[in-house]
C-alpha cells in the first residue's frame, strides 16, 4: 500500500493541533511521570541535556526524554524501536554496524567511523554502535538531542547524542519484576531491587533474559532471527557525608543470535534495464520460484549468526564545595562481536563448489578507557559556569575472512589479465583475510558560561577544543578457503610473479584485487592528528513564566581515521555549523503544551561510504551537505482521563556538493566494460533522511472499579520514503509507511501491579531496516526486514 505523505502528515498536524505532544510529545510527556503515577507538567521534567540538571523548559535545544518506566510499560527495549516514535531520528541494523541518524545524519557503513550520533550512559562515552544493543536496560529515562554536541559531554558529537540514566540505588528498599510473551516466540523477564546496605552504603542489583524465535520464515523451515539475550547491572551508591557521593556500577550483556542475517532475496529476474546476471540466472536455475519486488517476511534462510558481548565499569563521585560541584568521572568498557552472513541471500551450486555465494566472517573487539574532571557552579545566580578536561584512549581490532564464491573469479582473474596462475583456475574458491587495529587518544577542555542580565535574558557561550590523534595499521591478503572456514584460509605465496597485460610482473594477490576492487598492504600513513575548536551561543527569553524561545548557533566535530574495509582509505574530519531557534511552553495551566524548533546544519568534508558492484567499500570525505527543517511537538491534556500527543517533523538533507558519487545500480549495469560511473548527487536527498516522519497517539485512562483502572494507548507511527545508502538508487529506497500500535493495560489503582496486551504494527507492514545490491547481481536486492504484526501480554509488578 503506498502512502500519501501529503495526506498523512496534513492529518498528523490536524492531530496535533487538536490535540498533539509536547517535545517530543510522548517522549515528554512520559519522562513527566512519577513513581506513584503522579503525571507531572512540562516544568517538573528535568534532564541533564547540559551537563547538569535543569528544566526541560529551560534547555535551548530540541530535546526529547522517555522515562524508564514509560518503556517499560510499553514492552519497548531497543533504541530501534524508540525512534519509530520520534521525528527525524532512524536508527536501523546493518551488517557491519547499526546505523544512527539524527536530521538525516549519521554515521556511513564503516566500522572505522566515529559515530555521529554520540551514546552516552551515565555521562560515559559508547563509541561503538554495535553497544547500542545493551542500550535500555533498567534506566530511569533516555533522553535525545538533535544537533551538535560539542560543550556538556565528554566526548563532542558532530549530529546529536543519545543520552541514558541508569536506575540507581537511593538509600530505600524497592523492587520490581516484569514477564513478556509475544507472538513470535519474543520473550522478556526482567527484575530489580534496591537495598540499603548501611546508614551511608546501598545497592541495587538488575537483570534480563530476553529473547525471540523470529519474524521471518526461513524456506528451508523455521524462524528467524532467533536470539537469546542476557543482561545484568550491579550499582553502588556511598554517600560518606551530605556533599559528598559516589556512584558506581557495572554493566554485563550477551546476546547469541542466529540467523540474524535473514535476509529476503529481492528483484531476481532484475527489473527492465537490467541485463540478466549471471548470479541470479543460476539462483532462478536452482530455485523452483522468482523473487519478486514485494517484502513479504520470507528468507531464503542462507546461514548466519551474531555473537555479541559487552562489559562495562563506570565510577563518577561528586563534591559539592558549596559554590560548586566538583564531578569526576571514570569509566571502561570492552566488546567483542562475533559475526557470519552472506550478501548473496540464496542457495545456489556455486562454480567452486557449495551452496554459498559469498560468505563472510568478521570478529571486532575494542577497548575503551576515558576520564572526566569537571567543576559546575552553583545555578540561579547572574552568573553560572562550569569548565572541565577529558581523556579517552581506545583501541579497536577489525578483521574478517570474505570468500567470493559467488562468480568464477579464477577465470575471469586470469582472462582479464591474461596471465595463467598455475594455482588459480576456474573452480578455485578464492577469499581475501583483512586485520586492521586503530588505536586513539582524546585530549579535550570545555568551558561554558550562563549571563543573566536581567530575570528573562539568558546569554550562554560555551566552547571545547579537541585533539584526536589516531594509529592504524592493516593487512589484506588474497588466497583460498574452503566453505568460507576461516581456518581453512591459506593466503598466496606473493613471491612469485606471473607476467600479464597489465605490465610489470604480478602475484596473484596483486591481480585478484585488481579485479575485486581493494588495496594490499597497510595504510599510506600509519598516524594523523584531528583537532577543533567548537564554540557555541545561544540566547533565550522567557517571554512569560509559561514560554520560552531560545537561538542557538554552534559547531561541531568528528574526527577522520582509518577505514576498516578492503580499501586502505584514510579519511579527514567532519565538520558542521548549526542554527536552530525554538520556542517552548505551555497554556491554560500546562493543559496544552507545545515546542517548535527550525534548523539549519552545514556539514563540510562529510564522511561517506560507497560500494562497487562486488560490495567493495571505500570511504571519503564529501565536500558539503545541508540539513535543515521544522520539529513540532505538541500535547494536550483533554480531561482527566484523555491525552493527546504529536510529533511531526519535516526534514530536507541534500547534499549540496557530490560531484563524484557512487551511481545507481542501473547506471552500473550499464556502463560499458573498462569506464568508471559515477553521478552528480549534489542537490539529491541523503540517506535515512525522511521528508516527514513522526508518531501521533492517545492515552485513555477509565477507572474501572475503585480498585482497578485501564488505559489505552493508540500510537500511528509515519515515515515517508527515504534512500538507504549514498546513491538516490531507487532500488535502495524504503517506501513511505505508517505502522499502527495499541496497547491495552489493566492495573491496581494504587501502581502495584498491570497486565498488558500490548499490538505492535498490527496492519502487518512490511518494511526494511538495510538494503544493499547483491554482489555480482545487478538489479537483484536483498533487504533485512523490520518486525511484522506481533502481540504480546506482560505482566508487572513493583514496590
Amino acid at each position: 500500500m503506498k502512502i500519501s505523505m501529503r495526506g498523512l502528515s496534513s492529518l498528523a498536524l490536524a492531530v496535533a493541533i487538536s490535540g498533539g505532544w509536547a517535545t517530543a510529545g510522548w517522549a515528554q510527556q512520559a519522562a513527566g511521570e512519577g513513581g506513584e503515577g503522579a503525571r507531572a507538567s512540562t516544568d517538573e521534567i528535568i534532564v541533564t541535556a547540559q551537563g547538569r540538571e535543569q528544566r526541560l523548559q529551560d534547555v535551548p535545544v530540541a530535546v526529547s526524554v522517555v522515562s524508564g518506566e514509560t518503556l517499560a510499560e510499553q514492552g519497548i527495549r531497543s533504541l530501534q524501536d524508540v525512534s519509530q516514535r520520534l521525528g527525524n531520528v532512524k536508527i536501523t541494523q546493518g551488517t557491519q554496524v547499526n546505523s544512527i541518524n539524527i536530521r538525516g545524519v549519521g554515521s556511513g557503513e564503516n566500522p572505522g567511523f566515529e559515530q555521529a550520533v554520540a551514546t552516552f550512559s551515565d555521562g560515559v562515552y559508547r563509541s561503538r554502535s554495535r553497544a547500542s544493543v545493551a542500550a535500555l536496560f533498567d534506566i530511569e529515562r533516555l533522553e535525545v538531542l538533535k544537533g551538535p554536541q560539542g560543550t556538556f559531554f565528554g566526548a563532542n558529537a558532530s549530529a546529536g547524542a543519545l543520552s541514558i540514566t541508569t536506575r540507581k540505588p537511593d538509600g530505600t528498599f524497592d523492587w520490581n519484576a516484569s514477564g513478556l510473551y509475544a507472538t513470535d516466540g519474543e520473550y522478556s523477564f526482567e527484575a530489580g531491587v534496591s537495598v540499603p546496605l548501611g546508614e551511608t552504603l546501598s545497592g541495587r542489583i538488575a537483570g534480563r533474559a530476553s529473547g525471540t524465535n523470529g519474524w521471518v520464515e526461513l524456506a528451508n523451515g523455521g524462524d528467524a532471527p532467533h536470539d537469546d539475550s542476557l543482561q545484568g547491572r550491579v550499582s553502588l551508591r556511598w554517600e560518606p557525608s551530605a556533599n559528598w557521593r559516589t556512584d558506581f556500577r557495572f554493566d554485563i550483556a550477551q546476546s547469541r543470535t542466529d540467523d540474524n542475517a535473514a535476509f529476503q532475496l529481492l528483484n531476481c529476474p532484475p527489473p527492465p534495464g537490467f541485463p540478466m546476471s549471471a548470479v541470479c540466472g543460476q539462483i532462478l536455475a536452482a530455485n523452483d520460484k522468482t523473487f519478486g519486488s514485494e517484502l513479504d517476511f520470507v528468507s531464503e534462510g542462507v546461514p548466519s549468526f551474531q555473537d555479541f558481548d559487552f562489559h562495562e565499569a563506570a565510577l563518577t563521585n561528586s563534591l559539592d564545595t558549596g559554590a560548586g560541584t566538583v564531578r569526576s568521572i571514570t569509566a571502561y568498557n570492552w566488546m567483542k562481536v562475533d559475526s557470519e552472513l552472506s550478501l548473496v541471500p540464496a542457495f545456489y551450486p556455486t562454480a567452486v563448489g557449495g551452496n554459498v555465494g559469498f560468505p563472510i566472517s568478521q570478529n571486532e573487539r575494542y577497548r575503551f578507557f576515558s576520564q572526566e574532571l569537571r567543576y559546575e557552579s552553583e545555578t540561579g545566580g547572574t552568573f553560572e559556569y562550569l569548565f572541565g578536561g577529558y581523556y579517552q584512549h581506545a583501541r579497536l581490532q577489525f578483521g574478517g575472512l570474505s570468500n567470493f564464491y559467488f562468480l568464477p573469479f579464477g577465470a575471469v582473474i586470469e582472462n582479464a589479465l591474461a596471465v595463467d596462475f598455475p594455482n588459480i583456475t576456474p573452480s578455485t574458491p578464492l577469499a581475501s583475510g583483512y586485520t586492521s587495529t586503530q588505536s586513539e587518544d582524546t585530549f579535550s577542555a570545555f568551558a561554558a558560561v550562563t549571563i543573566r542580565p536581567t530575570d528573562n535574558l539568558r546569554i550562554n557561550l560555551g566552547a571545547r577544543y579537541s585533539r584526536v590523534s589516531k594509529d592504524g595499521t592493516r593487512d589484506l591478503t588474497a588466497g583460498t578457503s574452503l566453505n568460507g572456514d576461516p581456518a581453512s584460509y591459506v593466503p598466496f605465496d606473493n613471491g612469485t610473479a606471473f607476467s600479464g597485460t597489465i605490465g610489470a610482473p604480478i602475484t596473484g594477490s596483486v591481480a585478484f584485487c585488481a579485479i575485486i576492487g581493494c588495496a594490499l598492504g597497510d595504510f599510506p600513513v600509519s598516524e594523523i592528528t584531528d583537532d577543533a575548536f567548537m564554540p557555541s551561543v545561544s540566547l533565550q527569553y522567557d517571554v512569560s513564566p509559561d514560554a520560552m524561545v531560545y537561538a542557538k548557533y554552534s559547531r561541531g566535530f568528528k574526527a577522520g581515521g582509518f577505514s576498516a574495509n578492503s580499501a586502505a582509505d584514510v579519511f579527514g574530519p567532519e565538520t558542521v555549523d548549526a542554527y536552530e531557534a525554538g520556542i517552548k511552553g505551555s497554556l491554560a495551566g500546562n493543559v496544552v503544551t507545545y515546542s517548535l524548533a527550525a534548523f539549519r546544519m552545514d556539514y563540510q568534508g562529510l564522511q561517506e561510504t560507497v560500494f562497487d558492484s562486488n560490495a567493495a567499500a571505500s570511504v571519503s570525505n564529501v565536500a558539503e551537505a545541508r540539513s535543515q527543517g521544522v520539529e513540532l511537538g505538541l500535547g494536550l491534556r483533554a480531561s482527566d482521563w484523555l491525552r493527546l500527543n504529536a510529533d511531526v517533523a519535516y526534514l530536507d538533507s541534500v547534499y549540496r556538493n557530490y560531484p563524484n558519487a557512487e551511481c545507481t545500480k542501473l547506471e552500473i549495469a550499464n556502463t560499458p566494460r573498462g569506464q568508471t560511473c559515477v553521478q552528480d548527487l549534489s542537490g539529491s536527498p541523503r540517506s535515512y533522511a525522511p521528508e516527514w516522519s513522526g508518531a501521533v497517539g492517545a492515552e485513555l485512562m477509565l477507572p474501572v472499579s475503585s480498585d482497578l483502572d485501564f488505559t489505552a494507548n493508540p500510537v500511528v507511527a509515519f515515515s515517508s520514503s527515504y534512500f538507504m545508502t549514498a546513491t538516490g538508487d531507487p532500488l535502495l529506497q524504503q517506501e513511505g509507511y505508517a505502522k499502527i500500535d495499541l496497547r491495552l493495560g489493566l492495573s491496581s489503582h494504587e501502581g502495584g501491579w498491570e497486565l498488558a496486551l500490548i499490538g505492535r504494527n498490527l496492519t502487518d507492514k512490511a518494511t526494511a531496516s538495510y538494503r544493499l545490491g547483491v554482489p555480482g547481481a545487478d538489479g537483484s536486492v536483498l533487504a533485512m526486514l523490520e518486525r511484522g504484526r506481533s502481540v504480546a501480554l506482560q505482566f508487572s509488578i513493583r514496590k
